[in-house]
């Protein structure tokens, strides 16, 4: 491959319902190949649906001429129109057979479109490898990742090209260190939505910076975006998408602006994507610094309120969107605000999953002079559970059902539904020194004992009442009623001894909405603390795999009564 080229993505003109004719799209792309595009960027999933699988490479193969590159994306299915990921070694090197057919020709690299969540990561990357061995492409690479995921691709096949949404407007990638640890290695990055897309073009027009250096240079705010990010770094190449000509051939002639080192900086200034990736990580680290800023994070429910308030005794300044709402990005600019005005010492408790996210803070920090440290709660899902029933509880006295949850959210972020949790864990990077941290402090999690919970209870299942036997303590029978009356609730009342609590769940399968079904600890934390007792002296007696979960993450003794 060519050490710099000039991309275009031909992905709009074949996604669209209101899509170019085959000629006027064939028109565009020899246009933009006649003013000097030298990469194309395609996808066999680039159509309607899957009935028009590899219609934009079959576009993309016949405007294609010697000396341009052809990259493809393999592992996308169009069900409907939907994007569905399929990251299967027989569905990928069957797409890469599909797209050389396509194309006509051996694509110059093959890349996965996206990882796909069912799909073992390892598993991906050793089809990309034996596309490569079959002659399938030049080279191979991936799209839509972040870093510890390519890791572990590189560990497993010869990645050498990554594509990812870069723009004034999309830095996470630059802020993840995906971009910073490709060209480090010599990788290429693609850099797609490098206007930021549709919706979000339009604001380029609009910005004060872009605008005025524009019409210095004749040219319109988005070929000025572009050439800028051009100017970044020579493996790094904007892939802007064009469905009309003028838009094309205004991509094309972006590497040819030059932009004067006042510009550059300017630009820089506005957006973070050139300042992080002109200065190496390692040098974004104050050598003197004169604050610190500790930077808590941790599962929603991982006990942040409580560290947080630790520092606070200790002289620290807390900032938290608990207290101020907001965004993260939001409050990263008042971080800004309180070290230009003289603060030192700055505690920051929020939901930091991502690397980018962390660096917004460590960015900041870095710009004025002061140190980050990190303090990782690392407090397991099943213990961050009971945590954020037990805050419902002492906040509304009661198990919330989802419109009361949706309700109180409104205005206490700590208030909220399983998934917040789910999504966290799902997103987690876990943080490391590498990042721009002086120090990374894992703090595991230890319950505190309830020392006035001391009576001795049982757990059961409805359908294994029969199994509990004799009991002189508390006793919770638990039912799940998905949709039930409240003729179907009393039904199930009168199936329980009258001194016996009845806890009922009425809500769906699926994603949980509530915290209240099985093996969520809603219900029997609800119990245990209304009557004071101890788990470990406590018995649960199910009827079923969430039984059995549920009992084993409260420390309760468990007898499955379904033997």
């Amino acid at each position: 491959m060519t050490p710099r080229s000039i991309g275009l993505g031909a992905m709009r003109l074949s996604t669209a319902p209101d899509r170019p004719s085959e000629e006027a799209a064939l028109e565009l792309l020899g246009a933009a190949i006649e003013a000097g595009v030298t990469l194309l960027d395609t996808a066999h999933a680039y159509g309607l649906d899957d009935g028009d699988l590899g219609a934009n490479e079959r576009l993309v193969g016949r405007a294609w001429r010697e000396g341009v590159e052809i990259v493809t994306k393999v592992g996308m299915r169009r069900p409907k129109g939907r994007w569905a990921p399929d990251g299967r070694k027989k569905t990928l090197l069957a797409h890469a057979e599909a797209s050389a057919e396509a194309l006509g020709r051996v694509p110059d690299a093959v890349l996965l479109h996206a990882l796909d969540p069912s799909t073992a990561l390892e598993t991906s990357a050793r089809a990309l490898r034996e596309i490569l061995d079959r002659g399938l492409a030049r080279a191979v690479g991936v799209s839509n990742v972040r870093l510890g995921e390519l890791d572990r691709l590189r560990a497993e096949a010869p990645v050498s090209i990554v594509e990812v949404a870069v723009s004034p407007f999309d830095d996470d990638a630059v802020r993840g260190g995906v971009v910073e640890r490709c060209l480090q290695d010599g990788l290429r990055v693609l850099a797609h939505s490098p206007l930021g897309g549709p919706k979000r073009a339009p604001r380029l027009g609009r910005h004060a910076v872009l605008g005025p250096i524009a019409t210095a240079h004749h040219a319109s705010p988005g070929t000025i975006a572009l050439a800028w990010l051009y100017g970044i770094h020579p493996r790094l190449v904007p892939i802007p998408g064009a469905r009309r000509l003028e838009t094309a051939l205004a991509a094309a002639r972006a590497p040819r602006i030059e932009l004067s080192h006042e510009e550059r900086a300017r630009l820089d200034g506005a957006f973070a994507v050139g300042r992080l990736l002109r200065v190496a990580s390692e040098d974004r680290r104050p050598e003197h610094p004169h604050a610190e800023v500790v930077l808590l994070m941790g599962i929603p429910g991982a006990g942040k309120s409580t560290a947080a308030r630790r520092w606070v005794e200790r002289g620290y300044e807390r900032l938290s969107r608990d207290e101020r709402g907001g965004t993260l990005k939001g409050l990263a600019e008042v971080l800004g605000e309180r070290l230009r005005d003289g603060a030192e010492r700055v505690v920051m408790d929020n939901t930091y999953a991502t690397r980018a996210q962390r660096n917004l803070v460590i960015d900041t920090a870095w710009r004025h002079g002061a140190a980050v440290r990190c303090e990782h709660l690392d407090t397991p899902i099943a213990e961050a559970q009971i945590n954020a029933v037990d805050r419902m509880l002492s906040r509304h006295g009661a198990l919330l059902d989802p419109a009361g949850i949706a309700v109180a959210n409104k205005t206490d972020p700590n208030i909220f539904p399983p998934q917040v949790q789910f999504r966290f864990r799902d997103a987690m990077e876990p943080p490391t020194e590498d990042e721009g941290f002086t120090h990374v402090e894992t703090v595991p999690f230890v319950r505190a004992a309830e020392l006035d919970h001391d009576r001795a209870g049982v757990v059961c299942d409805v359908d294994a009442l029969d199994a509990i036997g004799a009991t002189e303590g508390p006793v919770l029978v638990l039912a799940w009623l998905p949709g039930a009356s409240d003729a179907d609730v009393a039904a199930a009342r009168a199936r329980v001894p009258e001194a016996y609590a009845l806890g009922v769940c009425v809500h769906p399968a699926g994603p949980p909405v509530c915290w209240c079904r099985r093996p969520l600890p809603g219900l029997v934390v609800e119990w245990m603390r209304r009557e004071r007792v101890d788990p470990a002296r406590s018995r649960y007696v199910g009827a079923s795999a969430a039984d059995a979960t549920l009992a084993e993450r409260l420390g309760i003794p468990y007898t499955d009564a379904s033997r």
